[in-house]
C-alpha cells in the first residue's frame, strides 16, 4: 500500500464521528475542543488544504508522524508536510470519507490522547476508489492558541496477510505485570 496513502487516509479519519452521530447529552467540553481539531483536520484533508493541516500541529521541533513499517517515522514540521505534500499528491480531493466506530480519548491537564479504528474510502488522483482499515492513535497538547497535534501515528495491513490473532491479556509464564504510581487526580476519557 503506498505511504502517502495510509498517512492520508489514517490522517483524515482520526477520530471523527460517523455523520449524523448522536452526542450524548452531557458531552466533556475538553473531549468536545480535541474532536474539533481532529474535524478541521479531515475537512483540511479532504481539500488538500496545506496550511490548515500543518496550522494544527504543536509548534515545536519534535512534531511526529509515525507509519506501519520500517523508515515510516517523519519528525519536525518540514518532514510532516513533506508527508503531507505526497498524501495530496495521490487522493483526489473531496473523496475522502470514513466511520470510526471504535474510539477512545482522553486527557490529563494539558495532553490528550486519543485511538480510534476507522473504515474509509476515497479515491486516487486518477479516480480509483478505494477502501481501507486503518487504526490510529495521537496525542495532542494545549498550547496558548488551543489544542494541537504532538504526534500521530496510523497503522494498516498492508498486504493479504491476515492480521494476527488476538491477544488473550494473560502474561507471558513468569512475566510481572508492570505498574506505575497513581496520579494525583484521574485523567478524563470518553
Amino acid at each position: 500500500m503506498n505511504q502517502a496513502r495510509l498517512l492520508a487516509v489514517t490522517l483524515g479519519c482520526i477520530l471523527t464521528a460517523p455523520a449524523g452521530a448522536a452526542e450524548p447529552p452531557k458531552a466533556d467540553p475538553v473531549i468536545q475542543e480535541i474532536k474539533a481539531v481532529l474535524r478541521q483536520h479531515d475537512e483540511a484533508i479532504n481539500r488538500g488544504d496545506m496550511k490548515t493541516v500543518i496550522g494544527l500541529y504543536a509548534d515545536n521541533p519534535d512534531v511526529a508522524l509515525v507509519g506501519t513499517g520500517p523508515g515510516e517515522f517523519w519528525r519536525g514540521r518540514a518532514a510532516v508536510e513533506e508527508t503531507y505534500q505526497e498524501f495530496f499528491k495521490d487522493l483526489k480531493a473531496g473523496s475522502f470519507r470514513h466511520e470510526c466506530p471504535d474510539i477512545s480519548a482522553g486527557y490529563d491537564g494539558n495532553i490528550a490522547w486519543l485511538a480510534a479504528s476507522c473504515s474509509i474510502t476515497d479515491s486516487a488522483q486518477e479516480g480509483q476508489a478505494r477502501e481501507y482499515v486503518m487504526n490510529i492513535s495521537g496525542v495532542l497538547r494545549k498550547e496558548k492558541t488551543g489544542w494541537h497535534i504532538q504526534t500521530l501515528h496510523f497503522s494498516g495491513l498492508t498486504g493479504d496477510e491476515p492480521p494476527p490473532p488476538e491477544d488473550d491479556g494473560a502474561l507471558p509464564e513468569g512475566e510481572q505485570p508492570v505498574t506505575t504510581p497513581a496520579s494525583t487526580a484521574a485523567p478524563k476519557t470518553q
